[in-house]
């Protein structure tokens, strides 16, 4: 009878500490997720990247507990990741970004046509509907100058498609453009790199 009780004894301290070590190995995974992914901010982040550089692997320090995919379902289908600043993106004052800017900078960092990419401008439309303004200024500029200084066409193209205002002012004080257009600003860019920014100046003239 007391072999009995210490070998259930033994099996049940074997199970607990099975499961105490999976908790651990999960837990920075999993709080990781929680404190970078509790917010539209941070959950956008995990939406635009590549599914393969978030790995499964809960001792990977890249590892999430939630995929790109599903974050960009959270995104579109639920109102919670909205009304919150997480604790990570907190720390990195990044909900003090506009959505709209806080996308439109990471589109570039993405091949034309691929998945990420594709995402980023749905999510700009989806933003836009949820009354995210595309006017808003971030650091002096509004989305539309961002689109113009990275030179990005496509994303220009989808701003004013969004209503975008072009004739907004940059409130950059100390640079030589402040007070510029996006007019003004994609041909002063153009004096300085004509290859680059010739493009940008013709789209927005033929808005």
């Amino acid at each position: 009878m007391l072999t009995k009780y210490f070998l259930g004894h033994k099996k049940a301290l074997i199970i607990g500490g099975v499961i105490l070590a999976i908790v651990l190995t999960l837990f920075p995974m999993i709080y990781r997720t929680w404190a970078f992914g509790s917010d539209a901010w941070g959950l956008t982040v995990i939406a635009l990247l590549d599914p393969e550089e978030v790995p499964w692997n809960p001792l990977d320090s890249n590892s999430l507990a939630i995929r790109p995919a599903a974050a960009y379902w959270l995104l579109t289908h639920s109102d919670w990741p909205y009304e919150r600043c997480g604790k990570a993106m907190s720390a990195m004052d990044g909900c003090s970004q506009p959505l709209i800017n806080f996308v439109g900078a990471s589109l570039d960092t993405h091949d034309s046509g691929s998945i990420m990419r594709r995402r980023g401008y749905e999510l700009l439309r989806h933003f836009a509907a949820r009354g995210e303004s595309v006017n808003d200024y971030y650091n002096g500029f509004a989305p539309v100058h961002e689109a113009v200084l990275y030179a990005d066409i496509d994303y220009l193209r989808a701003l004013l498609k969004l209503g975008a205002d072009p004739g907004l002012p940059i409130d950059r004080p100390e640079k030589d453009f402040h007070g510029f257009d996006a007019f003004e600003f994609a041909a002063f860019l153009e004096s300085r790199d004509q290859e680059v920014f010739r493009d940008v100046r013709r789209e927005l003239e033929a808005w």
